[in-house]
C-alpha cells in the first residue's frame, strides 16, 4: 500500500496532544498510512458548522467512522443515518450508499442540507485545537462544507462510585453511578434509591455533558441528604473532566468541582 506521510509537527501534537491544551489552530498536514488513517478517523465526531454556519438541529448531528469495515453511522440532526465512505490518494474521501430513517423532522431543511452537503463530499483534512481534534470536509471545488469535532468525552464512560460531593467525602459504598456513552444513558444508585437520566453531549462545548430527565425510586431513606445532593450535582453538571485513568469531576457552568467518580474496578 502506497504510503502517505505526514508533518513531524503532527507527530509532535499527537504524541503531546494531552499537554497543548493552550495551543490552538495547529493544523495536520495529511499524509497516513493505513494503520494512523484508522487511529485518526475512527470514533465519534460532532457536526458544528455546514458551510460555515452553526447546524441547528433538535439532535445532535454526529457522524461515527468504523475504518475496519469502511462503514459510518450517525444522525443528520432528526434521522439517524447510514452508509459507506472511501479514501483514496491523498485525502480524497466520498461516501456512498447513505440511507436513513424516515422519521418526520421539525426542520426538514437542515436535515435535507446536510444530506445534500454528505454527497458532496471530496476530501479532507485534520487540525487540533486546544488539545482537541477537528476534521473538515470539502467539496470538489475545495470549499469547506462540514466543520466536526472529535467527541472527546468518551473517558466518562463505565461504572463509577462517587467519592465526594461538593468536597465532602462520601463513605458510603452504594453510591454509584453508571454512564453509557453510546446509548447516552445514566443510571445508579445513589445510597437508597435507583435513578436513570439521559446524556446530552454539546457538541460546541469542550468536554461539555449534562444529564437530563432524571427520574428515581420513592424508597424512604436515612440518609436523605446524600441522595439530594448527587442529583442536585447531577443536574448541574455542565461540564466534566479526567482527573486521571481512575477518577473524573463533574463541574458546574462555571467550573466549579460538583462531584468526584473514581472508576469501579468490575470483575
Amino acid at each position: 500500500m502506497k504510503k502517505l506521510y505526514i508533518t513531524i509537527a503532527y507527530w509532535f501534537i499527537a504524541l503531546n496532544i494531552c499537554s497543548i491544551a493552550n495551543d490552538t489552530n495547529k493544523s495536520l498536514t495529511i499524509g497516513f498510512d493505513a494503520s494512523t488513517l484508522a487511529r485518526e478517523f475512527d470514533g465519534e465526531w460532532n457536526m458544528l458548522t455546514l458551510k460555515g454556519k452553526d447546524i441547528s438541529s433538535r439532535e445532535r448531528a454526529f457522524l461515527l467512522f468504523n475504518f475496519s469495515d469502511s462503514t459510518f453511522y450517525g444522525n443528520n440532526g432528526c434521522n439517524f443515518i447510514n452508509g459507506k465512505f472511501h479514501i483514496s490518494k491523498t485525502n480524497n474521501i466520498q461516501f456512498t450508499d447513505i440511507i436513513s430513517t424516515m422519521m418526520e423532522c421539525h426542520n426538514e431543511t437542515s436535515e435535507r442540507n446536510i444530506m445534500k452537503a454528505l454527497n458532496e463530499v471530496s476530501s479532507f483534512d485534520f487540525s487540533v485545537k486546544d488539545g482537541i481534534k477537528h476534521l473538515t470536509l470539502h467539496n470538489a471545488k475545495g470549499q469547506n462544507l462540514f466543520q466536526l469535532k472529535s467527541q472527546n468525552i468518551n473517558f466518562i464512560n463505565g461504572a463509577w462510585t462517587v467519592s465526594s460531593i461538593n468536597n465532602e467525602n462520601i463513605t458510603a459504598n452504594n453510591v454509584h453511578i453508571v454512564i453509557d456513552v453510546q446509548e447516552m444513558r445514566i443510571h445508579g444508585n445513589s445510597g437508597c434509591n435507583l435513578f436513570n437520566g439521559t446524556l446530552f453531549i454539546d457538541p460546541y462545548k469542550d468536554w461539555g455533558v449534562e444529564f437530563q430527565e432524571l427520574i428515581s425510586t420513592r424508597k424512604m431513606c436515612r440518609d436523605i441528604y446524600i441522595e439530594t445532593a448527587l442529583l442536585v450535582a447531577l443536574e448541574e453538571t455542565q461540564f466534566c473532566k479526567e482527573i486521571d485513568n481512575e477518577e473524573i469531576a463533574l463541574l458546574d457552568g462555571n467550573g466549579k468541582q460538583l462531584a468526584t467518580l473514581k472508576r469501579l474496578k468490575l470483575k
